[in-house]
Protein backbone atom coordinates (compact mmCIF):
# COMPACT_ATOMS: atom_id res chain seq x y z
CA UNK A 1 0.00 0.00 0.00
CA UNK A 2 2.87 2.97 0.94
CA UNK A 3 4.50 1.17 -2.16
CA UNK A 4 1.12 2.50 -4.08
CA UNK A 5 0.85 5.66 -2.69
CA UNK A 6 4.52 6.74 -3.41
CA UNK A 7 3.64 6.39 -7.10
CA UNK A 8 0.90 8.01 -6.95
CA UNK A 9 3.17 11.16 -5.40
CA UNK A 10 5.57 10.51 -7.82
CA UNK A 11 2.73 10.52 -10.73
CA UNK A 12 1.27 13.46 -9.38
CA UNK A 13 3.03 15.79 -6.88
CA UNK A 14 1.42 17.99 -4.60
CA UNK A 15 0.75 21.37 -5.79
CA UNK A 16 0.46 24.62 -4.18
CA UNK A 17 -2.98 26.13 -3.18
CA UNK A 18 -2.60 29.16 -5.35
CA UNK A 19 -6.08 30.89 -4.42
CA UNK A 20 -8.49 30.54 -1.55
CA UNK A 21 -11.14 32.15 -2.86
CA UNK A 22 -12.95 33.04 -5.80
CA UNK A 23 -10.80 36.63 -7.59
CA UNK A 24 -12.62 39.47 -7.39
CA UNK A 25 -11.62 42.65 -9.57
CA UNK A 26 -12.26 45.86 -7.84
CA UNK A 27 -10.84 48.22 -10.50
CA UNK A 28 -13.80 50.25 -11.18
CA UNK A 29 -12.71 51.67 -7.02
CA UNK A 30 -9.30 52.04 -8.06
CA UNK A 31 -10.19 54.04 -10.48
CA UNK A 32 -12.56 55.91 -8.89
CA UNK A 33 -10.33 56.44 -6.05
CA UNK A 34 -7.25 57.52 -8.30
CA UNK A 35 -8.39 59.47 -11.57
CA UNK A 36 -11.96 60.79 -10.55
CA UNK A 37 -11.80 64.48 -10.15
CA UNK A 38 -13.76 66.01 -7.37
CA UNK A 39 -17.49 66.10 -9.50
CA UNK A 40 -17.06 62.65 -10.04
CA UNK A 41 -16.18 61.65 -7.12
CA UNK A 42 -19.00 63.52 -5.65
CA UNK A 43 -21.76 62.69 -7.98
CA UNK A 44 -20.73 58.71 -7.21
CA UNK A 45 -20.39 59.20 -2.87
CA UNK A 46 -22.51 61.92 -2.31
CA UNK A 47 -19.92 63.57 0.04
CA UNK A 48 -16.67 65.27 -1.08
CA UNK A 49 -13.04 63.69 -0.58
CA UNK A 50 -12.21 66.15 2.63
CA UNK A 51 -15.50 65.47 4.22
CA UNK A 52 -14.79 61.67 3.19
CA UNK A 53 -11.77 61.83 5.00
CA UNK A 54 -12.85 63.41 8.05
CA UNK A 55 -15.34 60.17 8.26
CA UNK A 56 -12.52 57.68 7.75
CA UNK A 57 -10.07 59.26 10.65
CA UNK A 58 -12.80 59.29 12.81
CA UNK A 59 -14.09 55.79 12.46
CA UNK A 60 -10.88 53.73 10.98
CA UNK A 61 -9.36 52.22 14.01
CA UNK A 62 -13.24 50.55 14.38
CA UNK A 63 -13.29 48.61 10.74
CA UNK A 64 -9.57 48.35 10.47
CA UNK A 65 -8.93 44.35 10.42
CA UNK A 66 -5.24 42.44 10.16
CA UNK A 67 -3.41 40.83 7.02
CA UNK A 68 -4.03 37.13 7.52
CA UNK A 69 -2.14 34.18 6.06
CA UNK A 70 -5.31 33.16 3.90
CA UNK A 71 -5.81 36.59 2.61
CA UNK A 72 -5.25 40.55 2.70
CA UNK A 73 -7.50 42.79 4.63
CA UNK A 74 -9.57 44.73 2.48
CA UNK A 75 -8.80 48.70 3.41
CA UNK A 76 -10.55 50.73 5.48
CA UNK A 77 -10.98 53.29 2.65
CA UNK A 78 -13.02 50.76 0.38
CA UNK A 79 -14.77 49.64 3.19
CA UNK A 80 -16.20 53.15 3.83
CA UNK A 81 -16.24 54.18 0.16
CA UNK A 82 -19.01 50.88 -0.45
CA UNK A 83 -21.10 51.91 2.73
CA UNK A 84 -21.24 55.62 0.98
CA UNK A 85 -21.97 54.21 -2.07
CA UNK A 86 -24.38 52.26 -1.00
CA UNK A 87 -25.97 54.63 1.02
CA UNK A 88 -26.24 56.98 -2.35
CA UNK A 89 -27.47 54.67 -5.08
CA UNK A 90 -30.20 52.22 -5.16
CA UNK A 91 -27.85 49.49 -6.99
CA UNK A 92 -28.38 45.83 -5.83
CA UNK A 93 -26.03 44.22 -3.28
CA UNK A 94 -24.30 42.33 -5.99
CA UNK A 95 -24.03 45.28 -8.48
CA UNK A 96 -22.16 47.12 -5.65
CA UNK A 97 -20.19 44.10 -4.88
CA UNK A 98 -18.86 43.59 -8.11
CA UNK A 99 -18.09 47.22 -8.65
CA UNK A 100 -16.07 46.74 -4.82
CA UNK A 101 -14.59 43.54 -6.50
CA UNK A 102 -15.91 41.55 -3.02
CA UNK A 103 -18.29 39.13 -1.92
CA UNK A 104 -22.37 40.30 -1.90
CA UNK A 105 -22.09 38.38 1.59
CA UNK A 106 -18.69 40.86 2.90
CA UNK A 107 -20.66 43.60 1.42
CA UNK A 108 -23.49 43.57 4.07
CA UNK A 109 -21.00 42.76 6.61
CA UNK A 110 -19.31 45.47 5.54
CA UNK A 111 -22.05 47.87 6.06
CA UNK A 112 -23.15 46.78 8.96
CA UNK A 113 -19.79 47.37 10.63
CA UNK A 114 -18.68 50.79 9.00
CA UNK A 115 -22.53 51.83 10.29
CA UNK A 116 -21.79 50.95 14.10
CA UNK A 117 -18.56 52.26 13.80
CA UNK A 118 -20.35 55.85 12.36
CA UNK A 119 -22.35 55.39 15.35
CA UNK A 120 -20.13 54.71 18.19
CA UNK A 121 -17.69 57.47 17.20
CA UNK A 122 -19.86 60.32 15.97
CA UNK A 123 -23.10 60.41 16.69
CA UNK A 124 -23.02 62.29 20.30
CA UNK A 125 -20.95 65.24 18.58
CA UNK A 126 -23.35 65.21 15.80
CA UNK A 127 -26.74 64.50 16.83
CA UNK A 128 -27.23 66.66 19.98
CA UNK A 129 -30.05 69.53 21.41
CA UNK A 130 -28.32 72.76 20.50
CA UNK A 131 -27.57 75.16 23.63
CA UNK A 132 -25.94 78.26 23.95
CA UNK A 133 -24.78 80.15 21.07
CA UNK A 134 -25.71 77.81 19.06
CA UNK A 135 -29.06 77.86 20.00
CA UNK A 136 -29.39 81.85 20.20
CA UNK A 137 -28.41 81.46 16.32
CA UNK A 138 -30.97 79.12 15.50
CA UNK A 139 -33.87 81.34 17.28
CA UNK A 140 -32.73 83.94 15.63
CA UNK A 141 -32.95 82.48 12.05
CA UNK A 142 -36.03 81.17 12.70
CA UNK A 143 -37.09 84.32 13.89
CA UNK A 144 -35.46 86.39 10.59
CA UNK A 145 -35.61 83.98 7.64
CA UNK A 146 -38.99 82.16 8.74
CA UNK A 147 -40.78 84.83 10.67
CA UNK A 148 -41.20 82.36 13.79
CA UNK A 149 -40.03 83.76 17.35
CA UNK A 150 -38.86 81.87 20.02
CA UNK A 151 -38.53 78.75 17.61
CA UNK A 152 -35.42 75.87 17.73
CA UNK A 153 -36.59 73.48 15.75
CA UNK A 154 -39.81 71.23 14.04
CA UNK A 155 -40.41 67.24 14.43
CA UNK A 156 -42.50 65.35 12.28
CA UNK A 157 -42.00 61.71 11.01
CA UNK A 158 -41.04 60.05 7.41
CA UNK A 159 -42.25 56.12 6.61
CA UNK A 160 -38.93 54.04 5.45
CA UNK A 161 -40.20 51.08 3.40
CA UNK A 162 -38.27 47.74 4.28
CA UNK A 163 -39.37 44.29 3.39
CA UNK A 164 -41.85 42.31 5.17
CA UNK A 165 -40.18 40.87 8.71
CA UNK A 166 -40.28 37.59 9.60
CA UNK A 167 -42.47 38.04 13.14
CA UNK A 168 -44.93 40.80 13.50
CA UNK A 169 -44.88 41.56 10.24
CA UNK A 170 -48.55 43.24 10.07
CA UNK A 171 -47.59 45.61 12.46
CA UNK A 172 -45.36 47.05 9.82
CA UNK A 173 -47.97 48.07 7.57
CA UNK A 174 -48.58 51.70 7.28
CA UNK A 175 -51.74 53.53 6.16
CA UNK A 176 -50.58 53.37 2.42
CA UNK A 177 -50.35 49.72 2.89
CA UNK A 178 -46.59 48.98 2.59
CA UNK A 179 -44.13 47.99 5.35
CA UNK A 180 -42.12 50.57 7.11
CA UNK A 181 -40.38 51.73 9.72
CA UNK A 182 -41.03 55.57 11.30
CA UNK A 183 -37.83 57.86 11.73
CA UNK A 184 -39.39 60.54 13.87
CA UNK A 185 -36.82 63.52 13.94
CA UNK A 186 -36.05 67.23 15.07
CA UNK A 187 -34.64 69.18 12.57
CA UNK A 188 -33.26 73.13 12.80
CA UNK A 189 -33.24 76.15 10.39
CA UNK A 190 -29.56 74.52 9.24
CA UNK A 191 -31.40 71.37 7.90
CA UNK A 192 -29.71 69.31 11.19
CA UNK A 193 -30.95 66.44 12.76
CA UNK A 194 -31.26 67.08 16.09
CA UNK A 195 -32.89 64.13 17.62
CA UNK A 196 -33.92 60.94 15.91
CA UNK A 197 -36.20 58.18 16.88
CA UNK A 198 -35.73 55.13 14.40
CA UNK A 199 -38.12 51.86 14.22
CA UNK A 200 -41.29 52.22 15.45
CA UNK A 201 -43.28 49.73 13.30
CA UNK A 202 -45.18 51.59 10.10
CA UNK A 203 -48.88 50.95 11.74
CA UNK A 204 -47.38 53.13 15.21
CA UNK A 205 -49.28 56.68 15.36
CA UNK A 206 -46.68 59.59 15.42
CA UNK A 207 -48.15 60.87 18.67
CA UNK A 208 -47.36 57.75 20.84
CA UNK A 209 -43.84 57.42 19.29
CA UNK A 210 -43.43 60.92 20.36
CA UNK A 211 -44.92 59.74 23.91
CA UNK A 212 -42.39 56.93 24.42
CA UNK A 213 -39.19 59.34 23.48
CA UNK A 214 -36.98 61.49 25.26
CA UNK A 215 -37.77 64.93 24.31
CA UNK A 216 -41.50 64.27 24.88
CA UNK A 217 -40.13 63.91 28.79
CA UNK A 218 -37.51 66.35 28.78
CA UNK A 219 -40.66 69.05 27.34
CA UNK A 220 -42.89 68.20 29.88
CA UNK A 221 -40.21 68.51 32.52
CA UNK A 222 -38.89 71.78 31.28
CA UNK A 223 -36.10 70.45 30.34
CA UNK A 224 -35.69 69.95 26.60
CA UNK A 225 -33.93 73.89 26.15
CA UNK A 226 -32.45 76.09 28.84
CA UNK A 227 -34.86 78.74 30.51
CA UNK A 228 -35.18 81.55 27.94
CA UNK A 229 -38.34 83.44 27.85
CA UNK A 230 -39.37 86.61 26.03
CA UNK A 231 -42.54 88.48 25.73
CA UNK A 232 -44.65 87.40 22.49
CA UNK A 233 -48.19 88.73 22.08
CA UNK A 234 -48.50 90.45 25.74
CA UNK A 235 -47.85 86.85 27.45
CA UNK A 236 -43.76 85.68 28.23
CA UNK A 237 -43.36 82.25 26.39
CA UNK A 238 -40.35 79.63 26.72
CA UNK A 239 -38.74 78.69 23.46
CA UNK A 240 -41.12 76.06 21.54
CA UNK A 241 -40.87 73.59 18.57
CA UNK A 242 -43.43 72.97 15.76
CA UNK A 243 -45.29 70.17 14.65
CA UNK A 244 -48.14 69.33 11.98
CA UNK A 245 -51.47 67.86 13.21
CA UNK A 246 -50.70 64.32 14.31
CA UNK A 247 -48.91 66.03 17.47
CA UNK A 248 -50.57 67.15 20.59
CA UNK A 249 -50.87 70.69 21.77
CA UNK A 250 -48.05 71.82 24.34
CA UNK A 251 -46.85 74.65 25.85
CA UNK A 252 -43.46 73.79 24.12
CA UNK A 253 -44.93 72.35 20.47
CA UNK A 254 -47.11 74.26 18.71
CA UNK A 255 -49.38 72.85 16.04
CA UNK A 256 -51.84 74.47 13.45
CA UNK A 257 -55.18 75.52 14.14
CA UNK A 258 -58.25 73.51 12.53
CA UNK A 259 -59.65 75.19 9.66
CA UNK A 260 -62.47 75.32 7.41
CA UNK A 261 -64.45 77.92 5.77
CA UNK A 262 -65.39 79.58 9.50
CA UNK A 263 -61.79 80.26 10.31
CA UNK A 264 -60.80 83.22 11.30
CA UNK A 265 -58.28 84.87 9.54
CA UNK A 266 -56.34 85.33 12.65
CA UNK A 267 -55.42 81.55 12.87
CA UNK A 268 -54.83 81.27 9.40
CA UNK A 269 -52.09 84.05 10.17
CA UNK A 270 -50.70 81.59 12.81
CA UNK A 271 -50.93 78.41 10.18
CA UNK A 272 -49.50 80.21 7.77
CA UNK A 273 -46.69 81.55 9.40
CA UNK A 274 -46.32 77.40 11.25
CA UNK A 275 -46.60 76.07 8.06
CA UNK A 276 -43.84 78.46 6.44
CA UNK A 277 -41.50 77.73 9.22
CA UNK A 278 -41.91 73.86 9.90
CA UNK A 279 -41.01 73.44 6.03
CA UNK A 280 -37.62 73.04 7.81
CA UNK A 281 -38.08 69.36 8.52
CA UNK A 282 -39.68 68.71 4.95
CA UNK A 283 -36.58 70.42 3.59
CA UNK A 284 -34.46 68.21 5.96
CA UNK A 285 -36.14 64.87 4.96
CA UNK A 286 -35.82 65.87 1.20
CA UNK A 287 -32.20 66.90 1.34
CA UNK A 288 -31.28 63.38 3.05
CA UNK A 289 -33.17 61.27 0.81
CA UNK A 290 -32.03 63.40 -1.95
CA UNK A 291 -28.22 63.12 -0.76
CA UNK A 292 -28.82 59.37 0.07
CA UNK A 293 -31.47 57.65 -2.22
CA UNK A 294 -31.24 54.46 -0.88
CA UNK A 295 -33.84 55.82 1.43
CA UNK A 296 -36.14 56.47 -1.89
CA UNK A 297 -36.40 52.57 -2.05
CA UNK A 298 -37.38 49.64 -0.17
CA UNK A 299 -34.40 48.52 2.25
CA UNK A 300 -34.11 44.71 1.76
CA UNK A 301 -32.87 44.16 5.15
CA UNK A 302 -33.87 43.19 8.87
CA UNK A 303 -35.30 46.32 10.71
CA UNK A 304 -32.31 45.82 13.05
CA UNK A 305 -29.92 46.12 9.99
CA UNK A 306 -32.41 49.08 8.79
CA UNK A 307 -31.95 51.06 12.18
CA UNK A 308 -28.29 51.12 11.99
CA UNK A 309 -28.41 52.15 8.58
CA UNK A 310 -30.64 55.22 9.17
CA UNK A 311 -28.57 56.37 12.00
CA UNK A 312 -25.31 56.28 10.49
CA UNK A 313 -26.85 58.21 7.64
CA UNK A 314 -28.45 60.88 9.69
CA UNK A 315 -25.13 61.01 11.07
CA UNK A 316 -23.24 61.22 7.79
CA UNK A 317 -25.90 64.02 6.47
CA UNK A 318 -25.24 66.26 9.15
CA UNK A 319 -21.82 65.95 8.58
CA UNK A 320 -22.03 66.98 4.89
CA UNK A 321 -24.32 70.10 6.12
CA UNK A 322 -22.37 71.25 8.60
CA UNK A 323 -19.21 70.69 5.94
CA UNK A 324 -21.19 73.11 3.59
CA UNK A 325 -21.39 69.97 1.13
CA UNK A 326 -24.20 71.34 -1.34
CA UNK A 327 -26.69 69.16 -2.59
CA UNK A 328 -27.70 68.73 -6.27
CA UNK A 329 -30.83 69.92 -7.82
CA UNK A 330 -30.67 66.60 -9.84
CA UNK A 331 -30.50 64.68 -6.55
CA UNK A 332 -33.95 65.73 -5.76
CA UNK A 333 -36.05 64.39 -8.26
CA UNK A 334 -37.87 61.29 -7.46
CA UNK A 335 -36.93 61.66 -3.06
CA UNK A 336 -41.20 61.24 -2.91
CA UNK A 337 -41.32 57.91 -5.18
CA UNK A 338 -42.53 55.95 -2.10
CA UNK A 339 -45.92 57.82 -0.67
CA UNK A 340 -46.52 59.23 2.97
CA UNK A 341 -48.77 58.07 4.92
CA UNK A 342 -51.04 61.25 5.39
CA UNK A 343 -50.95 62.52 9.46
CA UNK A 344 -53.58 61.19 11.37
CA UNK A 345 -55.40 63.32 13.97
CA UNK A 346 -53.52 63.88 17.74
CA UNK A 347 -54.78 61.04 20.11
CA UNK A 348 -52.34 62.45 23.16
CA UNK A 349 -54.22 64.87 25.79
CA UNK A 350 -53.51 68.45 25.03
CA UNK A 351 -52.78 70.93 27.59
CA UNK A 352 -54.72 73.86 28.23
CA UNK A 353 -51.88 76.40 29.09
CA UNK A 354 -50.65 75.57 25.34
CA UNK A 355 -53.75 77.54 23.73
CA UNK A 356 -52.90 80.45 25.55
CA UNK A 357 -49.22 80.13 24.32
CA UNK A 358 -51.02 79.42 20.33
CA UNK A 359 -52.95 82.35 21.12
CA UNK A 360 -50.64 84.74 22.24
CA UNK A 361 -48.64 83.86 18.69
CA UNK A 362 -51.27 84.58 16.96
CA UNK A 363 -51.75 87.71 18.64
CA UNK A 364 -48.13 88.85 17.89
CA UNK A 365 -48.18 87.93 14.02
CA UNK A 366 -51.44 89.52 13.90
CA UNK A 367 -49.70 92.77 14.94
CA UNK A 368 -47.31 92.99 12.56
CA UNK A 369 -47.70 95.60 9.82
CA UNK A 370 -47.05 93.84 6.23
CA UNK A 371 -48.96 90.28 7.03
CA UNK A 372 -49.33 89.06 3.76
CA UNK A 373 -51.05 85.48 3.59
CA UNK A 374 -49.42 83.71 0.52
CA UNK A 375 -46.23 85.02 0.52
CA UNK A 376 -42.65 84.65 2.02
CA UNK A 377 -39.18 85.02 2.73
Amino acid sequence: MLIMLSIITLINPPRDRICWMRPNSDDWFILADSTFNLEQWYENFRVTRDTFTIILNEIEHDIAKQDTPMRKAVPTRKKLAMTLYYFASTAEFRTIANLFGVSRAFLCNCIKDVCCAIIKNLQRRLIYIPKDDELNDILETYKEKWGFPMCAGAIDGTHIAIIAPKEDHTDYVNRKGYHSVVMQALVDCNYLFRDVIIGWPGSVHDARILSNSTIYDKGNDNNLFPDIRESIGGQVVSIVILGDPAYPLLPWLLKAYPENVNTPQSQRVFNYRLSRARMTVENTFGRWKGRFRRFSKRLDMEVPGVVNLIAASCIVHNMCELQRNEVLEEWMVGTAAIPQPDPFPNVLEERDDATDIRSAFKTFFMSQAGDNIGTGS
